[in-house]
């Protein structure tokens, strides 16, 4: 071996892991625990994201807004906010193989125990809203964050929200009123998270038949299975049947429009 050969062979660099967004079909049910809440929370709490990136508490109400309202995201676009990117690239604290097929598998795992409680009967409260332990990503109040996360979400598609029922924009609101509420003491969670988690089954009892989240089959419901093939006609229908002209929620819509678009700036 020549001398080049075996400089090159002893420093070269091996060519950075080349991570994608996932295949979600592929992934198929996966396990979610109180402990791999716990490990996803631990995770979100060491130091080296991005400084954009959510806590435990605002992932939980980011997820649960894309699966009660019919916001078409394909995994690379919902993904990198999590960790605090806009556009398709992975934060530097998960950007190996390993770390970044675990958090992965945290984040759909999470995003899937959510939908089963959701569907469930009777319903079934979301993690963080049933406040049994505190968030150690957390940087302000959960309740704040939570709605924040929600918000963030909503904003990518917060002009669907005329076409929707009173009491649908109403839930929203009352979601959105919670995330300026940042400074509010911890005890006051168990009532906010009750207030939360009302408005969330509003929205449930009214969610549209739908592919979820794009190419999401989560073990879900044999009515969700039926909206997944059908999801693309029934939306189409919908849009058929909505008359902006008539719509009574233009105002509500610009309001909450605007709400999300300043919890969006500010996180």
């Amino acid at each position: 071996m020549t001398s080049k050969a075996r400089y090159t062979s002893r420093y070269v660099r091996a060519a950075p892991a080349v991570l994608l967004p996932p295949n979600l079909q592929s992934m198929g049910s996966l396990a979610f625990t109180p402990e791999s809440f716990a490990e996803l929370d631990a995770l979100l709490a060491e130091d080296g994201w991005p400084t954009e990136r959510m806590d435990a508490a605002m992932l939980e109400g980011y997820l649960v807004a894309l699966l009660v309202w019919p916001i078409e995201l394909s995994a690379g676009a919902w993904l990198p906010p999590i960790w605090g990117i806009r556009g398709w690239k992975v934060a530097a604290k998960i950007a190996t193989t390993e770390a970044y097929n675990r958090f992965l598998l945290l984040v759909i795992g999470f995003l899937q125990d959510l939908e089963h409680r959701l569907t469930a009967a009777p319903r079934r409260r979301p993690l963080v809203l049933e406040h049994d332990a505190p968030i150690l990503s957390a940087r302000y109040f959960a309740g704040s964050a939570w709605a924040t996360g929600f918000m963030v979400a909503l904003h990518e598609n917060s002009a669907g929200l005329g076409s929707r029922s009173t009491s649908a924009r109403s839930a929203v609101e009352a979601i959105a009123r919670f995330a300026s509420l940042r400074s509010t003491k911890s005890s006051a969670m168990a009532s906010v998270a009750t207030d939360l988690n009302a408005a969330v089954s509003m929205l449930m009892a009214e969610r549209p038949s739908r592919g979820a989240l794009g190419p999401l089959p989560i073990g879900l419901s044999g009515v969700e299975r039926v909206g997944q093939q059908r999801g693309a006609a029934v939306r189409k229908a919908d849009r058929t049947r909505h008359d902006p002209a008539r719509s009574p929620g233009k105002a509500n819509t610009q309001a909450v429009n605007g709400v999300a678009e300043g919890v969006s700036a500010a996180n």
